[in-house]
């Protein structure tokens, strides 16, 4: 960030004074310095919260929980999950060379064979 000289100062000074006049200039200085004060506070709570948590953590506190150890499908761990759902559903799976649409209607043969719905009768005029 660039340095303000003293020169820079009373330019940009200078240059407020003429667009904000002499009556508005003292109540915008404080507006403006009642929002860096606040933004101040908030810059110094974040700082206290930020430091109070790493303290915690370091303070002895029960480390997070973590997830357990994947199962190793190479060693026999884990049981083939189509086998598990195929035996615990009515019917078992579908069978694969049947295709089916996403919204789970058969788009197969069966669906073909149905005819469509006969036209609605003409309206007497």
């Amino acid at each position: 960030m660039p340095q303000l000289g003293p020169l820079e100062i009373a330019v940009v000074l200078l240059v407020a004074l003429l667009v904000f006049g002499p009556n508005r200039l003292p109540e915008l200085a404080r507006q403006v310095g009642g929002a860096l004060r606040e933004l101040r506070k908030i810059q110094q709570n974040i700082k206290a919260d930020l430091h109070e948590m790493m303290t915690d953590e370091s303070n002895g506190a029960a480390a997070p929980p973590t997830l357990p150890p994947r199962a190793d499908p190479a060693a026999g761990d884990v049981t083939d999950i189509v086998d598990v759902v195929g035996r615990d559903t009515p019917g078992g799976l579908p069978p694969t060379d049947v295709p089916t649409s996403g919204s789970g209607e058969d788009s197969g043969p069966a669906a073909a064979e149905v005819p469509p719905p006969p036209p609605p009768p003409p309206d007497p005029v």
